[in-house]
């Protein structure tokens, strides 16, 4: 049986993932660490919106930060990512108490930018004057 203290950790934890601006963010540092600004030009986020997924994740227990001059660098804790041991499918698995996830290469060469999101504009409601076919 699962302690509720330990429980409660690991579902932080889950939760600070279970964002998809954050599964990309883990993503990301499963593959290698990264400072802030990398990840938000990567991933077509404004980088205020970076820092606050980034602090979500560290203060779940998933990321430690190191200060590099002005830059902070992202990783993901030693305690919980073990990279992959060979597998050319696999960059690394999360062990979150007794829950292991296990994270898999993509197909979208991640060396390469993501398209910056664009804003959806919703189509203007017609007037009341006009018809509808």
């Amino acid at each position: 049986m699962i302690e509720y203290q330990d429980a409660k950790r690991i579902a932080a934890m889950i939760a600070a993932i279970g964002e998809p601006t954050r599964m990309m963010i883990l993503y990301r540092l499963a593959h290698a660490p990264h400072h802030v600004g990398q990840l938000a030009e990567a991933l077509g986020v404004p980088m205020v919106n970076m820092s606050h997924h980034l602090g979500v994740m560290r203060q779940s227990g998933l990321l430690d930060d190191e200060k590099d001059g002005r830059r902070v660098v992202y990783k993901l804790r030693p305690e919980i990512h073990t990279p992959a041991n060979g597998d050319p499918a696999i960059l690394g698995t999360l062990a979150l108490g007794r829950y292991n996830f296990v994270i898999r290469r993509g197909k979208d060469g991640l060396g390469k930018p993501a398209a910056k999101r664009k804003a959806v504009k919703k189509p203007a409601a017609p007037s009341s004057t006009e018809v509808l076919a």
